[in-house]
């Protein structure tokens, strides 16, 4: 038996996993502390408490022995900025990937020491990493930066919590802005330029099929697990979501489709992602590497629409089926909370083409869902662009319950469309490569691509193909909603 931790913005979740059924599960929600001013915040400690309450929920309503645990893996949010003093105190709370403030004080980084990250460390670095979070404790919170013994992600800091080691590993560390992506080690030369206290001390670096510790005898105590359950070196949610969908090799794509949507492949070797401003080109959390491209505004943007005609979710799919492929000529330009492909977080939406005829309930939520997945659709065109290869997608995320959402997007990418037996991908991911830690013990190594197809299934019968008559449609429709994208946010009227 395996716990898999999934720790996201809005609350952790805890899985007992065993051979590829999840056997109990649980959840608690975080708290987030917002502003107008882009400020996106949550304290360290509500992530370990929803950890330990998800976990201990999970156990009570497991029928069976909780001394049957014999691993966890954790999952976290990315970019997530936590730092500790000498004596493992909290400094300042964490700010998220989805805080926008740091957004000048990496521009003046990047523009005082000429930095073109791409070249540098084999990534481009966006205003989500963690490196623009620490210019802007730098800046704003001077007494915090000048104690800082250790720098965590959200997933490093609850590792600590479990086992006592304070390490990283390629996958989430990728995504700080200081991790060579060619060579999978900390480059000095980047923090050297943050002038960092003497008080900090850098983190070890563990592979990701290795043990990266076992739970410190209080955890033992706290959660009543036995002595020898071993953790692994986890990763950031979304690659952990590639081991839980079986995203480990090449030929796969993952599409999720959240708050915010993300589509990633595998690659055995780093993807030049020089020419690609759009492309993250990752480390993944199985010793390869994981390009990604993500968008803002995805379900969200859905649920703006449907609230505003007071409608819910259990509209969605009949109120999609009555409008047309193309919505009658409506368009949306869903950038409610700015954007993030195109990269313009100033973004703003727009409605356009409305006719006495065709503005209606029905195409005001189709229109809405389409642009969305133009949008999702665009960062699938870059990560092909780049060299990724993929045949089919696996989609998770909660709008994957969508049947007719599923179907617009097989057919505006011309993909197949397949769905795990469980939406808790990135739970699964950690359970999984906790599992595969456990086995790396023996003598016999084992390779996570076979493990993930003896134990990552997918649901069939909610498996759909493109239709290729409406691909035809989509293929002109979503080249000129490019095209309007792309000359908005090159006006004055998105800003």
């Amino acid at each position: 038996m395996y716990l898999g931790i999934d720790c996201g913005t809005q609350g952790t979740k805890a899985i007992i996993w065993n051979n590829g059924e999840i056997l109990s599960s649980a959840y608690t929600p975080h708290q987030i502390s917002i502003d107008n001013q882009g400020k996106r915040e949550q304290s360290p400690q509500w992530w370990f408490d929803a950890m330990v309450s998800s976990i201990n929920k999970a156990l009570i309503d497991f029928e069976g022995n909780r001394k049957s645990i014999k691993g966890i893996g954790v999952s976290g949010q990315q970019h997530g900025l936590v730092l500790l003093d000498s004596n493992d105190r909290i400094l300042c709370d964490s700010l998220l990937w989805c805080d926008t403030r740091p957004e000048l004080a990496l521009k003046d980084f990047e523009r005082k020491y000429n930095i073109a990250f791409p070249e540098k460390i084999g990534i481009q670095v966006p205003v989500a990493f963690t490196i623009a979070k620490l210019l802007w404790i730098k800046d704003n919170n001077p007494s915090a930066f000048k104690q800082i013994h250790k720098i965590m992600l959200p997933h490093d800091y609850l590792n600590y919590c479990l086992t006592g080691r304070y390490a990283i590993e390629a996958g989430d560390a990728s995504g700080t802005g200081w991790f060579d992506t060619h060579t999978k080690s900390i480059d000095q030369g980047i923090l050297g330029l943050m002038d960092l206290p003497s008080s900090y001390q850098a983190p070890e670096v563990v592979t990701s099929d290795a043990v990266f510790g076992h739970v410190r005898p209080q955890m033992c105590a706290v959660l009543g697990l036995p002595s020898n359950v071993i953790v692994s070196s986890g990763g950031g949610d979304n690659m952990m979501a590639a081991i839980g969908t079986g995203n480990v090799d090449e030929g796969m794509l993952t599409i999720s489709l959240g708050t915010s949507g993300t589509v990633f492949g595998h690659s055995h070797q780093q993807i030049d992602s020089t020419e690609y401003p759009d492309l993250n080109a990752f480390c993944s959390s199985s010793n390869g590497y994981l390009p990604l491209a993500s968008t803002m505004n995805v379900t969200t943007a859905n649920n703006q629409i449907l609230d505003l005609m007071g409608k819910d979710i259990s509209h969605f799919d009949q109120m999609l089926n009555s409008a047309n492929v193309g919505s009658d000529g409506l368009l949306s330009l869903p950038f409610y909370n700015g954007a993030r492909l195109p990269n313009v977080s100033s973004a703003k939406g727009a409605i356009l083409g409305m006719t006495a005829s065709n503005l209606s309930q029905q195409n005001l939520l189709r229109s809405t869902v389409e642009g969305v997945t133009y949008n999702l659709a665009r960062g699938i065109s870059v990560l092909k662009q780049s060299g990724v290869i993929f045949s089919q997608a696996c989609i998770i995320g909660g709008g994957a319950n969508s049947r007719v959402w599923r179907q617009m997007i097989s057919d505006v990418t011309n993909l197949k469309l397949v769905v795990p037996h469980s939406t808790e991908a990135a739970a699964v991911g950690g359970a999984i490569q906790a599992y595969w830690a456990c086995e790396n013990l023996r003598q016999q190594r084992y390779s996570l691509s076979d493990i993930c197809k003896d134990f990552v299934q997918f649901d069939q019968p909610s498996t759909v193909h493109p239709n290729s008559e409406n691909h035809q449609k989509y293929q002109s429709l979503s080249n000129d909603y490019h095209t309007l994208v792309d000359n908005y946010m090159s006006s004055d009227f998105h800003r």
